[in-house]
């Protein structure tokens, strides 16, 4: 399998992720106000809220800080494949998502 067909499956992989992550927590992709919110606490999220979350046990903090590590490993996936010279791009979730973390 070639390099962008790993690329791919990576980011197809990272949105269903995604997707299984909002389920949980009760977010819906399409609600404009929950994508604004949750990519507003992503940029603001720590390594140390990720750790603070991990030594709660509170299952929708660590939940969330996954969600976000997984929009990091998205974000990265995407910026490799475009200094490579790829077009490498999420779905529908992560376009829903994503576009409010530029915002």
């Amino acid at each position: 399998m070639s390099e962008i067909e790993n690329q791919w499956d990576e980011v197809v992989q990272i949105e269903l992720e995604l997707m299984r992550h909002m389920v949980a927590l009760g977010i819906d992709w399409h609600d404009e106000m929950a994508m604004r919110q949750l990519a507003a606490e992503c940029k603001t999220f720590k390594s140390a809220n990720a750790k603070a979350a991990y030594a709660s046990n509170d299952q929708r903090l660590i939940t969330k800080a996954e969600l976000f590590g997984l929009a990091s490993i998205m974000l990265r996936t995407m910026e490799s494949a475009a200094n490579d010279g790829r077009d490498v791009h999420g779905g529908e979730i992560w376009k829903a998502f994503g576009r409010h973390l530029y915002s």
